[in-house]
């Protein structure tokens, strides 16, 4: 039955898949494509190069109601040169398949269908099938009238997702979109970004004047910037992991060991600079608080180079240990560290140093001992 019909339309009638292969022609278009017209190949291969993306981005946006959509292209025959055909598709209602009827196109229509680059509706089709944007517009009521592009194909909303709906009740609970629309209708620019439909979308609304001046709607550019949100996230997690990295680093950087009771120590490894040197009293200042330390070792074994700077800062953690009721000792010491610490031309009469960490933590236990007898003493007196 099917077939009887198509064979008896008098122009080539094509029944292709959403993809436009062939599955149903007609005898007409068995005649003006041979093979090429056949079940099982793609219409898009008798398609002229140039207008493969014209003709697809058609079939992709076809209405699903079943209205039809009309356009010219050019197609190749069976060995002939390229023709211009005007032609007709629609999507069936109730199926995915899509019916097309092909002409051989007058004159007026070859000559409409040649390239115009500086045509604006030629403009807007290959920003629309190209780039990830979408263009709304509403009327004065806030009916959408059009809505299309890339970007609600890539998103699955698909073309006209929002045609015939009245924006500001479609999004009555979402007051950004809402003001958006009814503020470009009032003549106000509206700027937003909001999250809709699982896609960030950035978005211009923009209201449209008519001749005498007054709004007669509005048109929104709608951005899909779901890609930049990920890349955002993906960056700021690595910025986190760094983050967590370096805070290991530090730790491991500032080992503050509790080697005896009430004595802490910081055996420091490599160069030395003025941050390190920073992070190094704010770290061993907040340990002999925490952990109410008597002394701390300062382990000078592993460190090559020291500037004046951050000689500065380790005589100056001395006397901060010692505001703290601590005392600090500096070990291991080498030589060109010595030459630095004597080249400040500071007062180095109050610092405690050994030659090595054992003689430090032997220091510390024999004048811990001393001050336990001394206790001890006092205690019997009293």
């Amino acid at each position: 039955m099917l077939q009887s019909f198509l064979d008896a339309c008098p122009g080539i009638y094509f029944v292709t898949s959403p993809e436009g292969v062939i599955t149903r022609s007609n005898r007409e278009a068995a005649h003006a494509f041979g093979e090429h017209g056949a079940a099982g190949r793609s219409l898009l291969e008798s398609v002229h190069p140039e207008d493969r993306d014209y003709v697809q981005a058609l079939w992709a946006r076809l209405p699903e109601d079943g209205a039809s959509l009309r356009g010219v292209s050019r197609l190749r025959g069976t060995g002939g040169p390229y023709q211009a055909y005007s032609f007709s598709a629609r999507r069936v209602k109730e199926g995915p398949e899509i019916h097309a009827v092909l002409l051989p196109a007058a004159p007026a229509d070859t000559a409409a269908m040649r390239p115009n680059e500086k045509d604006p509706a030629r403009i807007l089709r290959v920003l629309l099938d190209n780039l990830e944007l979408a263009v709304t517009s509403v009327d004065q009521d806030g009916y959408c009238t059009f809505n299309e592009g890339k970007s609600l194909i890539t998103s699955g909303l698909g073309p006209n997702f929002q045609l015939g709906k009245c924006l500001p009740k479609a999004y009555a609970n979402d007051p950004v979109i809402k003001e958006g629309v009814e503020g470009a209708l009032r003549g106000e620019n509206k700027y937003y970004v909001v999250e809709a439909h699982g896609v960030l979308w950035e978005n211009w609304f923009v209201p449209v004047k008519n001749g005498d001046g007054d709004i007669s709607g509005a048109i929104c550019l709608s951005l899909d910037k779901s890609e930049s949100k990920r890349a955002m996230q993906e960056l700021q997690n690595r910025i986190d992991v760094i983050e967590r990295q370096q805070e290991v680093i530090r730790n491991l950087e500032t080992p503050i060991l509790e080697v005896w009771d009430r004595v802490v120590t910081l055996p420091m490894v490599g160069v030395v600079d003025s941050a390190r040197a920073a992070r190094v009293m704010d770290d061993l200042l907040a340990a002999v608080c925490r952990l109410g330390a008597r002394y701390a070792i300062l382990d000078l074994t592993g460190v090559d180079i020291v500037d004046t700077a951050t000689a500065a800062h380790l005589l100056n953690l001395v006397s901060a240990l010692r505001l703290l009721g601590a005392e600090g000792i500096i070990t291991g010491i080498r030589p060109n560290v010595a030459q630095t610490v004597v080249s400040l031309g500071l007062d180095l009469s109050r610092m405690i140093t050994c030659a090595n960490l054992r003689e430090g933590l032997r220091l510390c236990i024999r004048r811990m001992h001393a001050q336990a007898q001394a206790d001890a003493a006092v205690g019997a007196l009293v």
